[in-house]
């Protein structure tokens, strides 16, 4: 069962890295290298408001320890992404006003209702 999840996901992980990779490629980084990283980064279901905040991480990177070329930005991107696995934002239902919906999301029979 581990076997398939892991294959699963590791063609998932390849087919996003993958157009990513493509995307960014080995050339400079424009604005259009921003919107298709965008784009990419939301088809990819990261979530707008997280896409954004990595997009604006990167930009901040890319100023500061001036990379400006494509490949520099793949690699810086995916430094923040581990980041945000490994040292995720805490997580806050303090709010009263709003609802708070959390969702678990999984393969079929990886045991999200246990």
């Amino acid at each position: 069962m581990f076997k398939s999840i892991r294959e699963s996901l590791t063609r998932t992980r390849q087919s996003v890295f993958g157009q990513i990779a493509g995307v960014l490629g080995m050339g400079d980084i424009t604005e259009e290298t921003w919107e298709d990283l965008e784009t990419l980064l939301v088809q990819a279901d990261v979530g707008v408001s997280t896409t954004l905040d990595v997009v604006e991480k990167l930009r901040q990177r890319v100023d500061n320890e001036g990379l400006y070329r494509a490949d520099q930005l793949f690699k810086a991107l995916k430094q923040e992404l581990r980041a945000l696995l490994f040292d995720p934002p805490p997580l806050s239902m303090e709010d009263k006003r709003a609802l708070t919906v959390v969702m678990v999301v999984g393969v079929n029979g990886s045991g999200k209702t246990t």
